[in-house]
């Protein structure tokens, strides 16, 4: 992936947002649609906006829950994502979903997490 942070970053804890490109296809000979782009980058809500280290925690999304109002234009995606876990491990990573074209919807991710 290319990434493009306007907020935060892979090695900062907090709120993230991250504009994203597919640098090649997820299935080799296979070609890419945007609403593929937008699904690959939804699942890095948690990624860019994680709030504990990941090098003491691991963090296991046990879904992906994406709702779109539009279909996703262009080869970028961006994922203006925050993370929220509570005492017991229990988290969620909740993200707002543009393309080139602004706002298409949101995604959410359950979180698991657990010392390593």
């Amino acid at each position: 992936m290319e990434t493009r942070f306007t907020e935060g970053a892979f090695v900062e804890r907090g709120p993230g947002t991250c504009w994203m490109r597919m640098k090649v296809p997820l299935i080799a000979g296979e070609g890419t649609r945007p609403l593929d782009r937008v699904l690959i980058a939804a699942d890095s809500g948690n990624g860019i906006s994680a709030v504990m280290d990941f090098g003491r925690y691991v963090f296991v999304n046990g879904d992906l829950t994406v709702h779109l109002h539009r279909h996703p234009v262009g080869e970028w995606a961006c994922v203006e994502a925050r993370t929220h876990v509570d005492a017991a491990g229990i988290g969620l990573a909740d993200a707002r979903l543009h393309d080139e074209k602004g706002p298409i919807g949101r995604s959410a991710q359950s979180l698991y997490v657990a010392p390593r």
